[in-house]
């Protein structure tokens, strides 16, 4: 009886971390596996004291109040950081006076390190590929790069946009993300390779073995590549799933 209380009060702690938001966009945003939040949300389940760490760490709420009702729900310094906090705005993490935000434990691990290239896919004239390495890497959630792009980490690469052939889709030092995994030509934004320059184009597959390679800008003209004919002069080297734009 003791054991189906705490079933029933940890749902109502866990719906009022949630308010509003949809359960499982929620689940997603805080890292938590579908079935383990299925057994939380559904079946009446209490989560282990790890994956309550990493709903605790998320949302800002003490570990003890989430498990067993103990206590406030945040402690101190949290409770100061919220009030003071304007309204309106998103509640920040609380930390000391480091330069940058506190993360915390096991957040690192939600995340996965794709190469970004100093080499520019361009969208306009080209520019030559040969003999690249990283610069650095850029953090990209596994959740998202797994359900949402259906990709593998290992197949991604981040290059920026150079030109202003693909205006209107893409723009100049826009930052792409590249999965090269998919190399068979067909309708979307690829990556391309036409000699030893890149370019980010437009493709259509035609019948008869063609590709169809168009600019987003009228001022570049649409041509047609065979590929029947252009063993080692054309090759796809990805397509487009993400891209990424500094405003100012």
């Amino acid at each position: 009886m003791e054991n189906s209380q705490q079933q029933t009060d940890f749902r109502q702690r866990l719906e009022l971390l949630i308010g509003s938001e949809k359960p499982y966009a929620w689940a997603a945003r805080h890292g938590l596996n579908k079935g383990s939040f299925t057994n939380m949300w559904y079946k009446g389940g209490v989560p282990r004291v790890g994956t309550a760490q990493k709903i605790a760490a998320g949302s800002g709420c003490r570990v003890e109040w989430l498990l067993y009702g103990d206590g406030p729900m945040q402690d101190e310094r949290a409770q100061a950081h919220e009030a003071a906090t304007p309204a309106g705005l998103p509640a920040l993490p609380a930390r000391g006076d480091a330069d940058e935000h506190e993360i915390p434990a096991g957040v690192q691990e939600e995340f996965c390190f794709i190469p970004r290239y100093n080499l520019k896919a361009s969208a306009g004239f080209g520019t030559s590929a040969a003999g690249e390495q990283p610069m650095f890497y850029m953090a990209f959630r596994r959740y998202w790069v797994k359900n949402y792009l259906n990709a593998s980490p290992r197949d991604l690469v981040v290059i920026s946009v150079k030109g202003d052939s693909m205006s209107g889709v893409l723009e100049d030092r826009d930052t792409i993300l590249v999965n090269t995994a998919e190399r068979n030509p067909g309708e979307g934004l690829f990556v391309i390779r036409i000699g030893d320059d890149i370019f980010v184009k437009q493709l259509q597959r035609l019948p008869g073995g063609a590709v169809q390679v168009k600019s987003a800008n009228p001022l570049y003209e649409t041509f047609t590549v065979d590929l029947s004919r252009s063993a080692g002069e054309f090759e796809v080297i990805g397509r487009v799933v993400w891209f990424g734009r500094q405003i100012a």
